[in-house]
């Protein structure tokens, strides 16, 4: 009897931790809830009920904007918050999350008393919109933050992981973040390297390192995320060392008015090669009707 008690409470030991993870992934949805909620009370009570018509848009002749730093570029018009189905994130995509915060912690990139990932404002919206298919032009500031790249790469990295469970592969990179220098990759890569540790794995692509330890390294690795800046990538693409034609989720940041130079014309020259109409995001520091129909135009393949 005493040996049997000792197995059962070893057994019991075993299933403690994944019954205490369960436990705290309950708890984590249960807060995103409530702040989505709250979030979604606070605008009904500021701007009132909106009608689809209103927000900004990219075929007309006039842009309206409603206070709004996110604006999703889908047909032209941008949808009232109230339309938007709210979808709530996986338990992977927060344990991704979580996986970013914990190492970017331990190397003393956030601080400790920082609110988690998961709790950040502009990734849950910025959520909503990505779970809905759609475009989005973040105008408050052209250089993203750790925290909106964090959110980025976990939504992207749970739809991969989601559409591998229904059977689907991926060829070639699934998501390419375009960047203005070797210093911004080093940034995006920072965030992104935890989450090798759940098998989505990253590339930075910059004129800092060999091309030809990259092309090795692009052949090893086969990553499903890649951070590069334009000139180094088209000479990659032109050398068939990268395929982009299937990349998903294209994110442009660092786009700064005017938009002209050549920062803005290796974007354009990149896009050629991503067939389809991936979603989009892009952080710009201005955006006014001009503009927002040259961003178009870059965007339509």
């Amino acid at each position: 009897m005493g040996k049997s008690n000792d197995a059962m409470k070893k057994r019991k030991n075993r299933k403690s931790p994944s019954c205490q993870k369960l436990k705290i992934f309950t708890q984590r949805s249960l807060l995103y809830r409530r702040i989505v909620s709250i979030m979604a009370a606070k605008k009904r009570s500021k701007t009132g009920k909106r009608s689809n018509s209103q927000g900004m848009c990219f075929r007309q002749e006039t842009a309206v904007n409603l206070e709004k730093t996110m604006v999703p570029m889908i047909n032209g018009n941008e949808p009232s918050y109230d339309s938007t189905e709210h979808v709530y994130p996986s338990k992977f995509l927060i344990m991704c999350l979580n996986t970013i915060q914990n190492s970017l912690q331990n190397g003393g990139v956030l601080n400790v008393e920082d609110k988690p990932l998961f709790a950040n404002a502009w990734g849950v919206e910025f959520w909503n919109y990505y779970s809905n298919g759609q475009d989005v032009v973040e105008k408050s500031g052209a250089d993203s933050t750790r925290e909106q790249i964090a959110w980025m790469a976990s939504a992207a990295a749970d739809t991969i992981a989601r559409k591998e469970k229904e059977g689907l592969s991926f060829t070639g990179p699934f998501l390419l973040f375009l960047v203005p220098s070797l210093e911004k990759a080093f940034k995006v890569r920072q965030v992104w390297k935890p989450l090798e540790t759940v098998g989505i794995y990253t590339l930075s692509l910059h004129s800092g390192t060999s091309i030809e330890n990259q092309i090795h390294r692009l052949k090893s690795y086969e990553p499903e995320f890649l951070v590069s800046t334009p000139d180094r990538l088209l000479e990659l693409l032109s050398l068939k060392a990268v395929n982009a034609s299937e990349v998903s989720l294209l994110v442009i940041d660092g786009l700064e008015a005017p938009f002209e130079g050549s920062y803005f014309d290796g974007i354009k020259s990149v896009r050629q090669f991503i067939s389809g109409n991936p979603q989009t995001v892009v952080f710009s520091d201005y955006m006014d009707n001009l503009s927002i129909s040259m961003v178009q135009k870059l965007l339509e393949n």
